[in-house]
């Protein structure tokens, strides 16, 4: 081959090259926007959780910086476990939903928010509450339907999420008893 050929080849190439770095790659990848957040508080405004579960309630309060089972008024007696409570506070800042399902429902009764297995209501240092109502499984299992108490939107939350709370009330984080010497 002779050189004039060579350097036609060559700069065929360069164009070629450089219109596939140019515009090819440059598009990249298409970004898949990020799951709605169900709801999100911040964990230092976060004074007291309270979880119902088919019609059981374990309320807990926080007070000078820990976390204490809250027994009726005025009574603070007993720390919870901090090995089992230790990401509950972050737990219940917010998670995100898989999707928003509708956005205006007017039949709850559909996803089992009507009655739902579950209510969580976290209590606010500013007084606000947020009431979170958490209904059937999804038909695959992975999702509980979600909705704010007043609120029409049905949201798809991990059912893992509920689980871990729902937990709280059917084996509550009670700190492990001491072991009793024996003689």
């Amino acid at each position: 081959m002779n050189f004039r050929i060579s350097f036609v080849l060559f700069v065929l190439a360069a164009v070629l090259g450089g219109y596939v770095l140019f515009f090819e790659l440059q598009k990249g990848q298409t970004r898949e926007p990020d799951a709605p957040w169900f709801y999100n508080v911040n964990e230092r405004d976060i004074t007291q959780i309270s979880v119902t579960h088919l019609g059981e309630n374990q309320t807990f309060n926080k007070q000078d910086g820990s976390w204490y089972f809250d027994n009726g008024p005025g009574s603070l007696s007993q720390v919870v476990n901090i090995d089992r409570w230790g990401g509950i506070p972050l737990l219940v800042t917010g998670p995100r939903s898989s999707r928003l399902l509708e956005e205006n429902v007017s039949n709850l009764a559909q996803f089992g928010l009507s009655e739902p297995v579950s209510h969580i209501s976290i209590l606010l240092r500013d007084g606000r509450q947020v009431n979170v109502l958490l209904g059937d499984l999804t038909a695959d299992g992975s999702d509980n339907y979600a909705s704010l108490e007043g609120s029409a939107s049905v949201f798809l939350v991990d059912a893992t999420w509920g689980e871990v709370l729902n937990r709280l009330v059917s084996e509550p984080p009670v700190l492990p008893e001491a072991p009793v010497p024996s003689n």
